[in-house]
């Protein structure tokens, strides 16, 4: 059967050097869709113009005129301290900075307390991001200490804005905002503690001035570089930020998976450690890190280690980065369960390394109890040609002459057959269990 598929492969399909230089270019920031947009905006507000120069080009050129309505839970912090939120996001290693919504921020946790202590607004949100602020070479509305904090912070209950340019004698600057591409979200670029007091005397929307170019978020830019994807917006785990929920399809929903893995080892009364091959953004190590296994991954791009740090709280190390062939071949560690998704029709095509047997047995002997394990299948439209014969009971045919397990349970399909995807996935998912 597996000759029948190789000979069935369409090079045409197989091509891939338009992809690699796709990918090249994403990883060097050159892409249209990557984060060399955001850079380039950035760059923008960066050159050296005079002040009063700069407030024409803002005013005149940059932002459009008038005033609009945005509502005020489709904003997200962005710029403080003077940098972008980008660049804030950079200095104080916060990818998640400028995905945060405003009502969920600092600014409006500080007007939720009653008459706060110093000690309690310096421990609040609010006060860790002065703090980090200064810490990373700037002040916080002035402030270089804890005692600027407080002042500050009193400051703002009491009612008092504190967001005043010089150069306009006290008049206060119109709330500013740019829109986050791809989409219905803007970022404040000034205006946060206007906008936190709206927000915490229950107004639904606020009048804004909004730029003309939109922004990306260090979340979309990073997204945007991962090797696997084309400079498309998708998502192969769940990620929750809210600029990403209008243009960026999650194409696996992971939890189906997740839920039969856990039923089947609850039942066989296996614990211990586990290892996710191929792990992705780390979503699966994360949660089985919280149904009480010792977690670990390996991703052959290490742009997941700072994604899955940020989005899911993964520790340093919890994620190995390289070829998977290599890291399997070279390590003499056995892991109670290992799972491996997605990864081995891959092999199958003729993508690997090895030879798909050859994967199948390092998973084999890295596993101590259960592998768990899903693959591309012929019902696919994408593999209807190449990976015909290639389905559940040639799978599971295969998984038993190639492996040392006592038994290999087809678990079903999975539940990501869904639009715009509804012609693929429905992939099953085997258990290969040592007794």
């Amino acid at each position: 059967m597996l000759e029948e598929v190789r000979r069935n492969l369409n090079p045409q399909k197989l091509r891939s050097g338009g992809r690699r230089a796709k990918q090249a270019l994403r990883k060097a920031g050159m892409a249209s869709a990557g984060p060399v947009y955001g850079r380039l905006a950035d760059a923008g507000r960066s050159v050296p113009i005079p002040p009063k120069a700069r407030v024409v080009v803002s005013t005149l050129v940059l932002r459009r005129p008038g005033h609009v309505t945005v509502p005020i839970d489709r904003l997200l912090v962005g710029a403080q301290a003077g940098w972008t939120a980008r660049e804030f996001a950079e200095r104080t290693d916060d990818l998640l900075w400028p995905s945060t919504r405003l009502v969920d921020g600092p600014h409006v946790d500080l007007l939720r307390l009653t008459d706060p202590t110093d000690e309690e607004i310096l421990a609040s949100p609010y006060g860790r991001l002065a703090r980090r602020c200064i810490d990373a070479g700037g002040r916080y509305f002035g402030a270089t200490d804890d005692a600027g904090i407080v002042a500050g912070a009193r400051s703002f209950l009491s009612g008092e804005e504190g967001e005043r340019r010089p150069e306009q004698s006290g008049r206060l600057d119109p709330v500013l905002v740019a829109p986050v591409r791809g989409s219905d979200y803007y970022q404040v670029l000034d205006g946060h503690h206007r906008l936190a007091r709206a927000a915490a005397r229950g107004e639904t929307t606020a009048r804004v001035v909004t730029k003309w170019l939109p922004v990306t978020t260090p979340l979309q830019d990073l997204l945007l570089r991962m090797s696997w994807l084309d400079g498309t917006k998708e998502l192969y785990q769940p990620i929750d930020a809210p600029e990403l929920a209008k243009s960026w399809t999650t194409v696996r929903r992971c939890t189906d998976r997740l839920e039969k893995m856990v039923k089947l080892l609850a039942e066989r009364g296996v614990t211990g450690s586990y290892l996710d091959v191929a792990s992705c953004y780390g979503w699966f190590v994360a949660e089985m890190g919280k149904a009480g296994f010792d977690a670990q991954g390996v991703e052959r791009d290490p742009l997941a280690v700072p994604l899955g740090k940020a989005v899911y709280g993964l520790r340093e190390g919890q994620i190995g980065t390289g070829d998977a062939v290599e890291l399997l071949a070279y390590s003499d560690r056995v892991y109670d369960v290992v799972s491996c998704f997605s990864l081995l029709h891959h092999f199958v095509l003729g993508r690997g390394s090895v030879g798909p047997e050859a994967l199948v047995k390092l998973l084999d002997r890295a596993t101590g109890k259960v592998l768990f394990l899903d693959t591309g299948q012929e019902n696919e439209a994408w593999f209807r040609t190449s990976l015909e014969g290639w389905n559940a009971e040639s799978i599971a045919d295969f998984l038993r002459r190639h492996s040392t397990f006592d038994e290999i349970i087809d678990l079903g399909p999975d539940d990501d057959a869904h639009p715009p995807y509804a012609d693929n996935y429905g992939r099953h998912l085997f258990a290969c269990v040592r007794t």
